[in-house]
């Protein structure tokens, strides 16, 4: 007996019972169409009002994948919702009457992850993947049935797909308990698959069990178990004997032989720059030895010909008639002064840094006690503390004292200090 919803909607008859209702065939009377539709019961105006929101969000998506909701509303006791007619059957019927293979299998699941894909891209995720809401179309592909409920655990996203390949591949209803009831009825069920595949998927499953594997993990990894070779041959392929010989030759030979020429050699340059045998130096040194020998030697001849030539114009000044020697009425006296002074002014000018600093610190040290440095030349203070007995450090820093000259010492004159102690003082550079 048929059922109305309405003016426009005749249901005909039940196709399949899903976690929230039961779909049937019927008819779009206004658009002389035919559709499926899904009654829920009611359990409440504001659980209707959310289910009827829900719906209505999910109509915005459309996939071949999944149904396609056409239109929604309350009727009595239901909430219905009007679904685009499909070609085929519920996948449950189909399970121990379908001729799919394993590759055909793996392919089928594939194409739904990526459906799955697009849908969590607008948000809608979480529905159930497992064979009691999924459509077989005549051509083996699958297809969501409701999309918009929340299903099981173990029925979403990777490990409900996993299930879902368990569920075709073994023609059962029901979902592996573990993994090892996976394992051993899986492998021999998927028929056309080579061993590679094989092992291939089943690292997959162990990892999806463990709950390792995102959807897009698992989708990427079928894609390439489809990619696999397939022929008899493929497992030889695979393994490519020549590869094992190359991979030594092109990664491990050449860094060795690079790692002789580059870094051998270069502690060699480096000795030979610091201590340079005659016998083995490079060409390059050499030339550039070669280069500089004429230079260097013409310095040393200009400079030894402008010596000579000083000296003679020395001699010649003091030949000259009006030269410090001149006339005899000057007198030997002042002559001989005449001669001193010069002669010993540059003397005493280099000799000057030597005796400027008073020679009394020296002698004025008690051992035992460590002297006053303050005020005192670098020479100076060093004599000082030698002639305490004791050790020293300087250093050299800006400061405004005189330039040269200690202007801090540590630790402090006049302490007690024994014999091989250590003074530290520092000499003004000025500013």
């Amino acid at each position: 007996m048929e059922q109305r919803i309405g003016e426009r909607y005749v249901l005909t008859e039940p196709i399949h019972p899903l976690a929230d209702g039961v779909m049937y065939a019927g008819k779009d009377l206004s658009l002389h169409r035919d559709v499926f539709l899904l009654m829920v019961e009611k359990s409440g105006d504001a659980s209707s009002s959310d289910y009827l929101r829900v719906l209505g969000q999910a109509a915005q998506f459309s996939d071949e994948r999944f149904f396609h909701i056409l239109n929604a509303g309350l009727a009595e006791n239901h909430v219905y919702t009007v679904l685009t007619a499909q070609k085929g059957t519920p996948l449950p019927a189909q399970l121990g009457r379908h001729r799919m293979r394993g590759i055909e299998i793996v392919s089928a699941v594939f194409d739904l992850g990526k459906g799955m894909q697009e849908a969590m891209e607008e948000g809608i995720s979480g529905f159930s993947v497992t064979a009691e809401n999924m459509w077989l179309t005549e051509d083996n592909r699958l297809k969501v049935m409701n999309y918009w409920s929340p299903g099981k655990l173990i029925s979403r996203g990777s490990l409900g797909l996993c299930t879902l390949l368990y569920q075709i591949s073994t023609h059962s209803k029901q979902g592996p308990a573990t993994f090892d009831q996976y394992q051993e009825n899986v492998v021999p069920a998927l028929t056309g698959l080579t061993s590679g595949q094989k092992e291939a998927l089943l690292a997959l499953s162990r990892r999806v069990f463990r709950e390792e594997v995102s959807l897009s993990s698992f989708i990427f990894s079928l894609r390439e178990i489809i990619a696999l070779e397939k022929s008899p041959e493929a497992p030889p392929k695979a393994f490519v004997p020549p590869a094992a010989p190359k991979e030594p030759v092109r990664e491990t030979a050449p860094p060795r032989i690079q790692y002789r020429q580059e870094e051998e050699p270069a502690p060699e340059r480096v000795r030979r720059t610091e201590k340079p045998p005659r016998a083995k130096e490079p060409e390059a040194e050499v030339a550039e030895t070669r280069e500089r020998m004429p230079l260097r030697r013409t310095i040393w001849t200009l400079g030894t010909a402008a010596v000579v030539l000083l000296g003679i114009a020395v001699f010649m000044y003091m030949l000259l008639p009006g030269g410090p020697n001149k006339g005899p009425g000057s007198g030997g006296t002042a002559g001989n002064t005449a001669t001193a002074t010069p002669a010993p002014t540059p003397t005493i000018n280099t000799a000057t840094p030597e005796p400027t600093p008073t020679p009394t610190p020296p002698t004025d040290a008690v051992p035992g006690q460590i002297p006053n440095l303050i005020g005192l030349t670098q020479e100076a203070a060093e004599q000082a503390v030698k002639a305490a007995g004791m050790r020293y450090s300087y250093f050299i820093e800006p400061n405004p004292a005189e330039s040269g000259t200690v202007f801090r010492q540590d630790p402090p004159p006049n302490q007690p200090a024994n014999k091989g102690d250590r003074v530290t003082f520092y000499i003004s550079k000025g500013q």
